[in-house]
């Protein structure tokens, strides 16, 4: 009986596991879609408001980095989920992130980890093509 609570326990823990990312491995798409909006919005927010980089130039760089990548990923979503419901996850509230002192990129790597998340689920290889 204690060997049998003891496996119990141990599965138990294991699906609690508190290694890093482990927990957008089993959110749904709409809701690790939207939180990888949210690190987005602050990643560019940090970089133009913060660091005083031009807005134009932080943009361009995510368009160039992530567009095509970002715009296969909202494409099988659209394809499963439908465009309103997309659209819906995608504006998910994001507060405004205080500024540092230093450039801090846990942001943009945030969304990339979101990003890579989506493209392996749907099978998709980095860089849009699947």
């Amino acid at each position: 009986m204690k060997r049998m609570l003891s496996l119990l326990l141990l599965g138990a823990l294991g699906a609690c596991s508190t290694a890093p990312g482990t927990g957008w491995s089993r959110a749904g798409d709409l809701s690790t879609y939207g939180a990888m909006h949210v690190f987005a919005r602050a990643a560019i927010d940090q970089e133009a408001y913060c660091f005083g980089r031009d807005p134009a130039l932080t943009l361009a760089d995510w368009e160039r980095d992530f567009a095509a990548r970002q715009q296969a990923v909202t494409q099988v979503l659209i394809g499963r989920y439908g465009a309103e419901r997309t659209d819906e996850a995608r504006l998910v509230y994001a507060p405004r992130v205080a500024c540092g002192d230093i450039h801090d990129p846990q942001w943009r790597i945030r969304y990339t980890r979101m990003l890579r998340l989506l493209e392996t689920r749907f099978r998709l290889q980095a860089g849009g093509e699947s």
